[in-house]
């Protein structure tokens, strides 16, 4: 607890620090407009509050655009079949564009007449080599429709454990393990993405994302002292999965970023969509991002 409070207390610093350089003597207002908290959800109005309490240099990056995943018009109830379909469309975009997923999608739509099948339906055509083809020419390669069809039967077979398990609370971990043990092509980066964007969880982080990773380096650019501390007090090295990769910016290993984020815990979903919109260059592409991932 003193460890992650020096940490609080160093990030606040350098918030501090930062801030006075930008504007002067001027006085700092953190508060966000009363349309935008109207406009969002309870619990992520609750997220901010705590995050820009840990780091008020924050206020801009949360102000300047609203966030799709947590406005009130886009809260619906979701089903076993939404979660389906939301995995199985994770499945259909890997490796490729978002347009041709977008693509390979409507094909499979308009295959079974205007709506993307529902789990039921997928495990009995998986039986069937004929449909299996008319799948396959919808633009799925072979290793795509061995792991949509494992989706299929992990829900067909599993649909009530899913049920209990992604209604429960705080049991992250045991989904995103129930997740990669039973379904070929879903790895821990693609069940945290769903367990943020299909379950809402709040307190998700992943390292091991580009876009994260980048954003972080950005993120601790202008926090010296943070940083030394973060280096000085590390206990286990947890090595970045992107570290060979050449970047023009610094790449920290996953237990630096790890230790970081606790400071926004219980909330590092929103400190993860903080670092995408610091890591990104063009606002307008961003923002097309955070739709197609909440519509994903």
């Amino acid at each position: 607890m003193k460890l992650k409070r020096e940490y609080d207390e160093l990030i606040k610093a350098d918030a501090v620090k930062e801030i006075a350089k930008e504007l002067g003597s001027r006085p700092l207002e953190v508060a966000l407009p009363e349309k935008y908290i109207a406009r969002h959800e309870e619990k992520f109005n609750m997220a901010c509050e705590h995050i820009l309490e840990k780091d008020p240099s924050l206020f801009p990056i949360l102000k300047n655009n609203e966030f799709t995943l947590y406005l009130k018009e886009t809260q619906v109830p979701n089903t076993l079949e939404d979660y389906f379909i939301r995995l199985a469309s994770t499945i259909l975009s890997q490796q490729i564009s978002g347009q041709a997923a977008e693509s390979i999608k409507a094909r499979v739509v308009s295959l079974y007449g205007g709506a993307f099948p529902d789990y039921k339906i997928l495990f009995e055509d998986f039986k069937d080599p004929a449909k299996c083809a008319e799948i396959a020419k919808c633009g799925l390669s072979k290793r795509k429709m061995i792991y949509l069809e494992s989706l299929a039967v992990y829900f067909t077979e599993k649909y009530k454990d899913i049920e209990k398990l992604f209604g429960q609370k705080d049991n992250d971990e045991e989904v995103i393990e129930s997740l990669v043990t039973n379904v070929k092509g879903i790895g821990p980066w693609s069940a945290k993405m769903f367990l943020i964007s299909g379950l809402k969880r709040m307190d998700v982080f992943a390292p091991e994302d580009l876009g994260i990773a980048r954003g972080f380096s950005k993120y601790l650019s202008d926090k010296p002292e943070l940083e030394k501390e973060l280096m000085r007090e590390r206990k286990v090295v947890k090595k970045s999965k992107i570290k060979h990769k050449k970047y023009n910016w610094k790449i920290y290993d996953d237990d630096i970023m790890e230790k970081c984020s606790e400071t926004f815990s219980p909330y590092r979903s929103v400190f993860m969509f903080i670092l995408w919109r610091l890591a990104s260059t063009n606002t307008d592409a961003m923002m097309k991002a955070e739709e197609n991932f909440v519509k994903s």
